[in-house]
């Protein structure tokens, strides 16, 4: 039975799409212009993910990181106790079609148009299930800015276990010097505004991106294949050195803990949790009971990297997990035998990539898989 923030999540949604109650969105902001009397951003405002340069319109990135990335609430992948009372088939995806090839082989150029039916490759797939959830959106746009407005959508507690919790910076404009680098979390006033924005100019999408040939092209427009949006890839942020300490904060406890550590909702005062208070965990009790990445003491991270280092490092497949019997998690000096590593490759041989939907870069796969071949140690 649902209870709480998720019965309240789900009746608010049904109610809001059948029984057509509706807010006015207001006016479609589509270039900020300080002489114009509408408070807030441009709908087509680029933020970029730091891990990776990804880039994604501000409205777009806010929703896709709190709504429907991974595979919680509205994620495609969603099932059952994971849509936390999301009604089956109300998906916000919107993540990008193709990446660049260096993430996603079958994004490499040149792409074949999806024009005159073609269907089965797997770009046009993913163009065709991100146009869907992008029209989901905005048949559901009111209801959507309802309940962000009412505090229901994320749903509370279980809305702040399963989110993204990468950070994602906008793009720098000079005529908004004192604007924060970062997208500001979607409870407050600034990023709902940005959201309404957006959902008022029908939820325009970034559908792919590519690998910037220089630094004036980052966050620049790229060729279209279909008439998609196409922007060239972002600045990445300092990647992490091939020490699992880094690895750990910038990788498993942003990517991994959210499922692999248990419920928690408490407040963390360690300067090394990048959440900045927020500890993740608790989305998944099979992936809890399959790998632990968090330590004995659940209220204060600052041991975690350290305490979870047994645990991947020389450790065999958890009983737990599809992998049981199938080989080690981590072996020190040899990457590709490591089931870590084939995970975040998706070339594994038992369960599923990971993490879920949405695979980390190229690049970082490989800082993990220096550090694997250098020994794997705790450092």
């Amino acid at each position: 039975m649902l209870r709480g923030p998720a019965l309240a999540c789900s009746l608010l949604v049904v109610m809001a799409g059948a029984l057509g109650c509706k807010r006015d969105l207001g006016d479609c902001n589509l270039a900020f212009d300080p002489e114009r009397p509408i408070e807030g951003p441009a709908a087509f405002d680029i933020a970029y993910r730091i891990t990776d340069g990804l880039p994604m319109y501000e409205g777009q990135a806010l929703v896709q990181s709190t709504c429907g990335d991974g595979s919680f609430c509205h994620a495609p992948a969603a099932v059952g106790a994971d849509r936390i009372g999301v009604p089956a088939g109300l998906n916000f995806d919107v993540d990008l079609a193709c990446t660049d090839e260096s993430q996603d082989p079958s994004c490499a150029q040149p792409i074949e148009s999806c024009e005159s039916g073609q269907t089965d490759t797997a770009y046009c797939q993913r163009l065709q299930s991100l146009q869907n959830n992008q029209n989901q959106i905005n048949r559901f746009a009111e209801g959507m800015i309802q309940e962000m407005r009412a505090g229901a959508m994320p749903p509370g507690e279980a809305g702040l276990r399963v989110r993204n919790g990468t950070p994602w910076l906008r793009k720098f404009d000079p005529d908004r010097p004192d604007r924060t680098e970062e997208l500001p979390p979607i409870e407050s006033a600034e990023a709902q505004e940005i959201v309404r924005n957006w959902l008022a100019c029908q939820a325009p999408v970034i559908a792919r991106t590519e690998m910037p040939a220089s630094a004036d092209d980052e966050l620049e427009p790229c060729p279209s294949v279909d008439g998609e949006i196409c922007i060239y890839n972002g600045p990445q942020g300092d990647l992490p050195g091939p020490m699992w300490s880094e690895i750990y904060w910038s990788i498993m406890f942003n990517e991994c803990v959210i499922c692999h550590g248990p419920p928690n909702n408490n407040v963390d005062q360690n300067p090394d949790n990048p959440r900045g208070g927020d500890i993740p965990g608790g989305a998944s009790v099979d992936a809890l009971a399959a790998l632990d990445l968090t330590g004995p003491n659940a209220m204060d991270t600052s041991n975690w990297a350290s305490d979870s280092h047994p645990a991947v490092v020389d450790a065999l497949a958890y009983d737990a997990g599809d992998c049981a019997g199938d080989g080690t998690i981590v072996i020190p000096f040899d990457s590709p035998n490591s089931i870590m590593i084939q995970k975040l490759r998706d070339t594994q041989t038992c369960g599923t990539e990971m993490p879920p939907l949405d695979p980390i870069s190229e690049t970082l796969i490989q800082i993990v898989e220096e550090w694997v071949d250098l020994g794997a140690p705790n450092n």
